[in-house]
């Protein structure tokens, strides 16, 4: 009888702005569809009693709490958090991957500290994936781990992020480009115009030349590699513009009985625009590079976000996308 191999995976209950509740519920939620799964939940017991006696959920006691503005030092510290001993059993061989919603930097600097890198990355990055006009999404990275990358670096990421792509995402043949300030090859600083050549170069991706920041939601590419400082520019950007469009249409239909009727009329069509832009249905950030899969949710996931992280995380350790990151890395 063949023994089915079982998944792994640390969840930080603790760290998010909704406090534990909603996690519980995705942990209740989520392995009722995931029989192959086991889950680790980190954080204080007295608040995830729900949990207690439920098949493959195991509660680790974690009292402690990174806060959203704690830094290096504190993060540092308090290795009795629920953030931290999650990625520590993670460092340990204990867990496949980790999921938090807690503060970016300090689960970063989480896993800076306490996680190893694969071997031959300098630097890890964050990555996340964009809704797109045609609806295909597209993978950015870095999104904002760095302030700042080399050109070898940013081959990296297009080379983590190609893997991510075909794996996960599906894509036969994943386009990657290159966020400039032009299409143009010589565009941009000397760092890009190196990540060009770069990326030209390489055998094992299909580059297919720089692209620029008003074309990132078209769809065109499938991976847009950039440094951290300006992916987390152009992410808020376009999350800002979205969320800035959506209400200026809604008073706007709101402004006279004419427009009133309109918007009623109209209602499953921005619900359904509204839905293309929600963070929910992504799951979460990426952070790429590590030895184990690690997933970062919205900090104000509800449970479905939250579960929809947990999925990503799922899918990450399945398919073995890390191992073939390394051999991808290995052979650059």
């Amino acid at each position: 009888c063949e023994v089915k191999k079982m998944y792994k995976l640390a969840i930080d209950a603790m760290s998010g702005d909704l406090g534990s509740e909603i996690v519980v519920k995705a942990c209740l939620s989520f392995i009722q569809s995931h029989l192959d799964v086991e889950l680790y939940v980190t954080g204080k017991k007295e608040e995830l009693k729900s949990l207690e006696n439920v098949n493959n959920i195991h509660i680790v006691d974690a009292q402690d709490i990174v806060g959203m503005n704690d830094g290096i030092m504190s993060v540092r510290r308090k290795k009795e958090s629920s953030m931290v001993k999650a990625v520590i059993m993670a460092n340990d061989g204990q867990v496949d991957g980790v999921v938090s919603c807690g503060s970016t930097g300090a689960f970063y600097t989480s896993a800076m500290l306490f996680l190893k890198r694969i071997e031959g990355v300098e630097k890890s990055c964050l990555m996340a994936v964009l809704p797109t006009y045609n609806n295909k999404g597209v993978c950015m990275l870095d999104v904002g781990a760095n302030a700042e990358n080399t050109a070898e670096q940013l081959n990296d990421f297009a080379i983590m992020g190609n893997i991510y792509a075909k794996n996960i995402r599906h894509v036969l043949k994943p386009k990657v480009a290159l966020l400039n300030i032009g299409t143009e090859e010589k565009k941009g600083n000397e760092v890009h115009q190196h990540t060009y050549q770069l990326l030209s170069q390489n055998e094992n991706i299909h580059f297919v030349g720089n692209i620029e920041g008003r074309e990132i939601l078209l769809g065109d590419v499938d991976v847009i590699v950039t440094d951290g400082f300006s992916g987390n520019i152009a992410l808020k950007t376009c999350e800002g513009t979205a969320s800035l469009v959506m209400k200026m249409i809604k008073e706007s239909m709101l402004s006279s009985t004419r427009g009133k009727l309109g918007a009623l009329l109209a209602k499953p069509s921005l619900y359904s625009l509204k839905d293309k832009f929600d963070y929910k249905s992504v799951g979460g950030a990426l952070m790429m590079g590590f030895t184990k899969a690690v997933v970062k949710a919205h900090g104000a996931s509800d449970e479905i976000a939250f579960e929809n992280a947990m999925d990503l995380a799922y899918q990450m350790v399945k398919q073995d996308v890390v191992s073939q990151m390394k051999e991808g890395l290995e052979i650059k």
